[in-house]
């Protein structure tokens, strides 16, 4: 137990002095230093923490890789080794996944525009006039409405997506809205 406590505060000692360097832009959490809650959670060995951090990584990252939580792993039946080759197999789906995700995110975006400047081609002139053209059907009763609607073209997490929420916050109204209040 000593020896898990000692590793505990030594990396809590390199995460502080890691935030430190850029209060800032950095945060992280610590471990938690008090022994009563690892012999609560059977965590007493480096060994258990170890075995613990890869089933949280497992159980976690799973979600990332495959869309949902891995609910259905008997972690305390595995091996430390077959822990280590899921959390493998785990990171690389992970990566897969995200990769696949980004791609598909750029090809939204370059579609929509291209929307946007065929729009703009077809007579609206210019970019506001073709967003409000755009968006023309539209009930936006909240910013959250212009969100689902850039969310629906697949942008709203990229910087586009983002400042194209505030591009639309002040180009469409909320008439609906303020009259239903």
């Amino acid at each position: 137990m000593l020896e898990l406590i000692k590793e505990i505060k030594s990396r809590n000692i390199k995460t502080k002095a890691w935030v430190a360097e850029d209060p800032k832009n950095r945060w992280a959490g610590l471990y938690i230093e008090d022994e009563a809650h690892w012999v609560e959670r059977g965590i007493t060995t480096l060994a258990d923490l170890e075995r613990d951090e890869l089933a949280t990584y497992i159980y976690e990252g799973h979600k990332d890789a495959f869309g949902t939580k891995g609910r259905h792993y008997d972690f305390d039946s595995m091996t430390l080794q077959e822990l280590k080759d899921e959390a493998d197999y785990i990171s690389k789906a992970a990566n897969e996944t995200f990769e696949r995700e980004e791609a598909h995110k750029k090809e939204c975006l370059k579609e929509f525009k291209d929307l946007v400047q065929k729009t703009i081609a077809n007579g609206a002139g210019n970019e506001e006039t073709a967003l409000r053209w755009l968006s023309e059907g539209e009930k936006f009763y909240h910013i959250q409405d212009i969100e689902s609607w850039v969310w629906d073209y697949g942008i709203l997490f990229t910087d586009y997506g983002r400042e194209l929420v505030k591009k639309l916050e002040g180009i469409v109204t909320f008439e609906e809205w303020k009259e239903a209040v």
